[in-house]
């Protein structure tokens, strides 16, 4: 099992709002690299995801939600129990409560903890290359907050060591 943290940042480039995971990973990664996490930009769901996660002990997801219950830009913590509320909001949460589950059953080394991040959008289904003026705005800040999140969970990593 690597104990590196891996960080997936899921998206898709041709959707305004989707893309957000993206957008961060691009932002993050050279800092989250060089504190000795492994970070993928990914454009991949579902089941595409095992050989990704498999043999990792701790991994972090980081993607858009749309749910209309929390502002635009709000951080969502999603539990891989609560995956199926969140299901038909995202097309990138399709298939990975699977994903999990078909791993554990093929014995292929699922991670022992996966944290996922929803980031709440406008919207994820207009085909754009722009994202909608409350999210970019709010860039920054939900830049800083991921990497909060991720180095929280490093930490408790490395506890568990």
């Amino acid at each position: 099992m690597t104990k590196k943290l891996l960080v997936l940042f899921l998206g898709n480039s041709i959707f305004a709002d989707d893309k957000i995971g993206l957008v961060l990973g691009e932002m993050l990664k050279p800092m989250l690299e060089s504190e000795g996490h492994e970070v993928e930009i990914l454009e991949k769901t579902g089941f595409s995801l095992i050989d990704h996660l498999e043999n990792r002990r701790d991994a972090v997801i980081v993607d858009s939600v749309k749910t209309g219950k929390h502002k635009v830009g709000e951080i969502v913590t999603v539990k891989p129990e609560d995956f199926q509320q969140y299901a038909p909001l995202t097309s990138h949460y399709v298939g990975i409560p699977e994903a999990l589950k078909m791993m554990t059953q093929l014995d292929l080394n699922p991670p022992e903890q996966v944290h996922i991040f929803g980031i709440e959008v406008e919207d994820p289904y207009t085909i754009s290359e722009e994202m909608s003026q409350k999210l970019t705005v709010r860039l920054d800040e939900l830049s800083e907050e991921i990497h909060k999140n991720v180095l929280s969970i490093a930490r408790g990593a490395s506890m568990r060591e």
